[in-house]
Order: C-alpha cells, then sequence, then structure tokens
C-alpha cells in the first residue's frame, strides 16, 4: 500500500512538472516548409529564443498559409490556428464574420504600437477596435529591367505617365518583340493609377469609383495597350504571365511588389541583378501615390482568454526589435535576399542598405477601402471594368463605370 501511494506522489509529481514544462501549447500558421531550408533555421531559432523566454510554453509551427475560403472553413469549424497572419485587406472580412479577437486591450499601452505608421494601423481598425497588428508592410513599387534600359540608351528611371509611353515606344522599336510594360486586370495596381490621376475611391466611408480621376486612369491603361501598343499583343495577362515575361525580358516594366522578385527568380530564372525597384511615376498632374499593404497577426477569438495572453505574448517577442534585428542578421549570413517586406513596419533598420528604396514612401502611401466587401468589389471590378478595357478597342468608359456603380448599388448597397 505504501508502495502503491509512493507510485501515486511520484507519478503526480511528474504530471505537474510536464504541466509546468509546457502548460500551454500555442498554434501558429505561417511556418515555413520543411523545402524552404534556409527560411525554416531562422523560423526555427526564432520559436526556440521565444520558448526559452516563456518557460512552460510551446509553438507548435504550421506549414500553412492563408488561403480565404480554406481559413474560412478551418476557423467555422472550430480548429482553426491560435495566431496567423494574414493580409490585412482581409481583416475586416474576417472580423464581420466574428472569427478575430479584439486586441485593442494588448494594443493600447504597446510601445511598439506608436513606431508603427498610422496608415497600417488604420487598416486594422474597424469601428474603433483592433483586431490585427501589422506583421510587415509593402508598397507598390515599379520593378524595370536595367539591361533592357541600357540597350535601349535609356539613362533613367520613368518618373512619370508619359515617361512610360515613350520608354515603351523606343524599348519596342529597337527591341522589337519586347514591350514597355506589362499589365494585369487587377485592381490591386490599378488602384494606384486612380490615385495618380487625383482620384478618392473610398471617403466618408463610401466608394467612390464612378469619377473622373477613374475614367482618366481607365482610358491610359486602355491607351497604353490599344494606342501605344506598350504592353504585348494578347487579350489579357495574368500575374504569372506578366511575371515570367518581365523575368524572361520580353517586357521592361512592371508595376509590382518587392516580395515578388525571390519568387520570380525561383519560378521563371529571373536574374535578380538585373532589376531596379523605383516608386511608381507620377500622374498626369504629379501626383505621387502608391499603396500600402501587408500582413498583420491576428488572434482566434474562440481560444481561451489565457491563451490569448499568450498568443499575445508571441506577437510582442516577434515584433520586437531585439527579435527582429537577431532575424536580420541571421538572414544575412545564411545569405537570404532580404527585402524591407521581410521585416516588421516598426523597424529600426532602416540605415540598411537594402532599406533604402523605402524611405520616405509612407508620405504619398494610401490603403485599400478597409470594407468587409472590398474583396468581391475588387472582383467584380476586375472582371466588369478591367478585363473590358483589355478586350476591347473601343470602350464607353463612361458607361461601364455607371453600370458598375449600379452593381455595387444593388448588390453590395455601395
Amino acid at each position: 500500500m505504501k508502495n502503491f501511494l509512493k507510485l501515486i506522489i511520484f507519478m503526480a509529481a511528474i504530471t505537474a512538472v510536464s504541466a509546468c514544462v509546457y502548460a500551454e501549447e500555442i498554434v501558429v500558421w505561417n511556418m515555413p516548409t520543411e523545402a524552404d531550408t534556409l527560411q525554416k533555421k531562422v523560423w526555427d531559432e526564432e520559436t526556440k529564443a521565444f520558448e526559452t523566454a516563456n518557460p512552460g510554453v510551446e509553438v507548435r509551427g504550421i506549414s500553412r498559409e492563408y488561403k480565404p475560403q480554406e481559413f474560412v472553413s478551418v476557423m467555422a469549424s472550430g480548429k482553426g490556428p491560435d495566431v496567423v497572419r494574414i493580409p490585412i485587406t482581409a481583416v475586416p472580412v474576417m472580423a464581420k464574420h466574428g472569427f478575430l479577437a479584439d486586441l485593442s486591450a494588448f494594443t493600447s499601452n504597446w510601445i511598439q504600437k506608436d513606431y508603427m505608421p498610422e496608415i497600417m494601423w488604420d487598416s486594422v481598425d474597424i469601428n474603433g477596435k483592433i483586431y490585427g497588428v501589422p506583421y510587415d508592410s509593402f508598397f507598390t513599387v515599379m520593378f524595370y529591367r536595367k539591361d533592357i534600359f541600357e540597350k535601349c540608351g535609356i539613362n533613367r528611371a520613368p518618373e512619370n505617365w508619359k515617361d512610360i509611353v515613350e520608354f515603351s515606344a523606343i524599348i519596342h522599336s529597337k527591341m522589337g518583340d519586347v514591350y514597355g510594360i506589362g499589365l494585369q486586370p487587377d485592381m490591386f495596381h490599378f488602384i494606384d493609377f486612380i490615385w495618380q490621376a487625383g482620384g478618392t475611391v473610398f471617403t466618408g466611408g463610401k466608394m467612390v469609383l464612378n469619377e473622373p480621376a477613374t475614367v482618366n486612369a481607365l482610358k491610359f491603361w486602355h491607351a497604353l495597350k490599344w494606342k501605344y501598343k506598350a504592353t504585348p499583343p494578347v487579350d489579357i495577362l495574368y500575374e504569372s504571365d506578366v511575371e515570367q515575361l518581365f523575368s524572361t525580358g520580353k517586357i521592361a516594366m512592371m508595376p509590382a511588389v518587392a516580395k515578388r522578385l525571390p519568387v520570380m527568380a525561383r519560378r521563371y530564372g529571373l536574374d535578380m541583378k538585373q532589376v531596379e525597384i523605383v516608386p511608381l511615376p507620377a500622374g498626369p498632374e504629379g501626383i505621387k501615390a502608391w499603396h500600402a499593404g501587408g500582413e498583420a497577426f491576428i488572434v482566434n477569438d474562440s481560444i481561451a482568454p489565457e491563451k490569448k495572453e499568450m498568443a499575445w505574448k508571441y506577437i510582442q517577442y516577434v515584433l520586437s526589435p531585439s527579435a527582429q534585428l537577431g532575424k536580420y542578421i541571421k538572414m544575412k549570413n545564411l545569405n537570404i535576399p532580404i527585402f524591407p517586406g521581410d521585416f516588421s513596419c516598426a523597424t529600426n533598420l532602416l540605415n540598411m542598405p537594402e532599406f533604402a528604396n523605402i524611405k520616405g514612401l509612407f508620405e504619398y502611401a494610401h490603403i485599400e477601402p478597409p470594407l468587409y466587401r472590398w474583396p468581391m468589389i475588387k472582383e467584380d471590378f476586375n472582371k466588369f471594368v478591367l478585363e473590358k478595357i483589355f478586350t476591347n478597342k473601343e470602350v464607353d468608359f463612361e458607361g461601364i463605370l455607371y453600370d458598375f456603380e449600379k452593381k455595387m448599388k444593388a448588390e453590395y448597397n455601395e
């Protein structure tokens, strides 16, 4: 009997110790895959450091990224992650579904908050409540091929819409099967041209697309294809088409975000040394505009309060200056290409050479409309407006915008 009691006490002690060692597990998506060896090393070191700093916590990483329909399904089933990064444009939609925890109490006195640009917080602020913590930031920029520009005697970056037209004409005349710019029917890129034309897109809580600036931007994109022959002569190019053509030297310019470069290098053999990254050219009146985006950490609203606390500690740690600097050093040591979008938008690494091109970009940055209906509106605009200007030589620009406005009012109450 005494031995039995000793065994019970011993097992209870072991259980207590185990509970102390790993009292809490948090499930985190966005872990790099095993195939992405170098990034996985960075992740593993970051995770180990967090667990060391927080005894009793284990991070279970899962190599899964945010995909809207899958995310909705897994969250609705109650099997969603505790922490995951999602595009900031998805935050209003997912908050509307009730999947995201209100993080206002955590962020209100967080010292890092004041180091992040206000525009990034605007993207995750829904009716005065914070549903995400900005993780990184990107800007839409212009890529151009230095090798093509040099062959054609062009010795500077495009600075305005006129330059796009003129440079495209020079490139096509000198290189025959090479075109100036690649465009795709995607509001993600087109919205910048509306702003450059002086448009607002979203004001007073409402969408504003049926305006002269949108008409002017549509006319410019249409002219690039049909009048100036600046784009390849196919009906429609999609993202993969544009990236492949740019990577193989068949187009010289493309609107993009910097984090696509390593993807293009891996998929299509792009020589990143031949690419220059510059701000998007200004509009006809000299208006500089592009949009800022990125991902935000969100916390699952269905988890227990104590787990939310731990999830917040994890987010705090990952975005801390020491963790960010450690990540930068590790990436440099592993020779991983570094882009500003790899780091927190509160980063204190602006003096590093890789960050030179983003200085001052926030001054002209906009955010996409923080509406939960915005993703659906974008898709419809691509289909019912942008695809028409790529597939029709004759277009009633005012007419298609008027029809789209009616559609927004009928389907989205906008």
